[in-house]
């Protein structure tokens, strides 16, 4: 069974450095790579849905997932690694580690900061949640 690589995508500088890193070990472990990027869900904010259709919603949450995506598929060039990508809406730490529970991934590569409100931090909070949850080893790309 050919080895899988989760690559969490949120258009920091962080995640696009880990990408890169990913490609690599991708390359060299012929392992493919699928790239998360985790939207927020609103239907859990009071009263959305009176001003803002689902649909609607759901819309925004494809297309702005779908431009992170495209952005950081470009920054590495057209590498020759297998790529899917995958969409999903939660708790980031959460959706990232049933992605690799559900697909038997065997690594899952990320950057140590991402969009988070608290830019300064050594590790984000992102990152940690998933090196507590993880079942398969993480690397942290600075």
């Amino acid at each position: 069974m050919k080895k899988l690589i989760i690559v969490p995508i949120d258009d920091s500088l962080n995640s696009h450095q880990a990408l890169k890193y990913a490609c690599t070990v991708a390359k060299e472990t012929d392992a493919d790579i699928v790239l998360i990027n985790v939207q927020p869900s609103y239907h859990s904010t009071p009263n959305i849905h009176r001003f803002i259709s689902s649909a609607a919603i759901q819309e925004y949450i494809q297309e702005t997932a779908e431009e992170i995506l495209e952005k950081a598929i470009q920054t590495i060039n057209n590498q020759e690694v297998h790529l899917e990508k995958v969409i999903r809406t939660g708790i980031p730490k959460v959706e990232i580690t049933n992605l690799a529970k559900e697909r038997n991934a065997s690594h899952i590569i990320m950057g140590t900061r991402g969009l988070g409100a608290v830019k300064s931090a050594v590790i984000g909070s992102v990152s940690l949640g998933v090196l507590q949850l993880a079942t398969c080893p993480v690397t942290m790309v600075p």
